[in-house]
């Protein structure tokens, strides 16, 4: 007879953070929670999940949850055959990890959500003030419905980004794994700058770029990123986030690179722009006013200003270029699970009023893509105490081959 040995009782240690780490997390959010007079807090997007309580499973694509009452312990809900997963990585107790049975699963009729409805009626959870992720990737409408139904008595706040803003500001301890991320970035674009020749296929550099995502350095190995690499050449180089195809790469093109770095699930993102042969007068002025605008940025940028300060800066440089941009200019980043690269909180954009404080970690991507001429060099930026440091050392130029 098979035997199965016991599952664990308690989690295994983080590979990176602390119990003191999750405790702050947690007494952060509930702050907010306080603040908006929540009693529960239901989350659906796995980089939340992640932040409270340090589980990482491919389970995100079937209905789970992180329940977080204002006072108590977090529960996790989700699928039954991903519960020990839970168990073995995250900080919470083996009672507060709760599976759901396998034929809630695509059941039309009986959902995992009313499961989670449940849960949250046996813990006395019910008849409050529960905020829910409206805006989630991760939430359907279907299961909105379902807890609208299930949860009568309750009333159901949008808390969409409770979570997000509070990610914003990183701890030293996440900032130490987002250096790590840096590293791995730094790796992935050197191999993709070595391996751009004339009659390469765009595919066979996104295998060595992936190698050496998930390779990784001597001391520090990688993770799938949230986001794939964009390998864009010629005429598809004008646009943004189109994904590599097998085509050769042509003689006299341009090549433009956005990739990621992700350690841990903390992914830091940058572009460059490769040019195969000589490069057109159009490519060499975009390279100087792409080089102003950053190093004007890093000069300008201090904590206690706003988003929009950085974007209204950026502008006036472009204009005075006789350049129009019209999308932002950058975004926060941190924890990050598909299909996203960003905190979906802070945009450098006219308008945004976020503060940028120390801790703060940007990806300031004054890219320009325009019919005839397009040019992708970013940076990721920390915020600190006396301006931002650039977390990834890429020679900041257009590369040539």
């Amino acid at each position: 007879m098979l035997r199965i040995s016991a599952r664990p009782e308690s989690p295994l240690p983080h590979p990176i953070f602390q119990q003191t780490e999750f405790d702050s997390r947690l007494a952060q959010t509930r702050a907010v929670m306080s603040s908006r007079g929540l009693d529960l807090l239901i989350l659906t997007d796995p980089c939340n999940i992640y932040y409270l309580c340090g589980y990482d499973g491919w389970s995100f694509y079937m209905p789970q949850v992180l329940l977080v009452p204002v006072a108590g312990s977090p529960v996790w809900v989700g699928r039954r055959m991903d519960a020990h997963g839970v168990r073995l990585t995250s900080c919470l107790a083996a009672e507060d990890v709760v599976g759901y049975p396998e034929h809630l699963i695509q059941n039309e009729v009986e959902t995992p959500f009313g499961f989670i409805a449940q849960t949250i009626a046996e813990r006395g959870w019910q008849a409050k003030r529960v905020g829910i992720e409206k805006q989630g990737y991760y939430f359907s409408v279907a299961s909105f419905e379902t807890l609208v139904e299930e949860l009568p008595g309750s009333e159901l706040i949008d808390a969409s980004y409770l979570v997000n803003r509070v990610r914003f500001i990183k701890s030293p301890q996440e900032i130490g794994v987002m250096r790590q991320a840096a590293r791995l970035l730094e790796a992935a674009m050197t191999a993709a700058v070595d391996v751009i020749r004339p009659g390469m296929r765009e595919c066979d550099v996104v295998a060595k770029i992936c190698e050496a995502q998930i390779g990784g350095v001597p001391d520090v190995g990688g993770v799938y990123c949230s986001t794939p690499s964009l390998v864009m050449s010629g005429a598809r180089a004008d646009t943004p986030h189109l994904p590599w195809t097998d085509e050769r790469l042509a003689a006299q093109t341009t090549v433009n690179l956005e990739l990621m770095g992700n350690r841990l699930r903390y992914q830091v993102p940058m572009g460059r722009t490769v040019v195969i042969g000589e490069p057109a007068p159009v490519m060499l002025r975009l390279e100087s006013v792409a080089l102003e605008v950053i190093d004007n940025i890093l000069a300008f940028v201090k904590p206690g200003m706003i988003c929009s300060d950085v974007s209204d800066e950026t502008q006036r440089i472009l204009r005075r270029h006789g350049i129009a941009k019209e999308s932002r200019c950058g975004y926060s980043i941190g924890i990050a699970f598909p299909p996203t690269g960003g905190e979906l909180t802070a945009s450098l954009r006219a308008g945004d009023t976020t503060v940028l404080k120390p801790g703060a970690v940007i990806h300031f991507l004054p890219a320009i893509w325009a019919d005839g001429g397009s040019i992708v060099i970013s940076e990721p930026l920390l915020v600190t105490e006396s301006g931002v440091e650039c977390l990834a050392n890429v020679p900041r130029r257009l590369f040539y081959c």
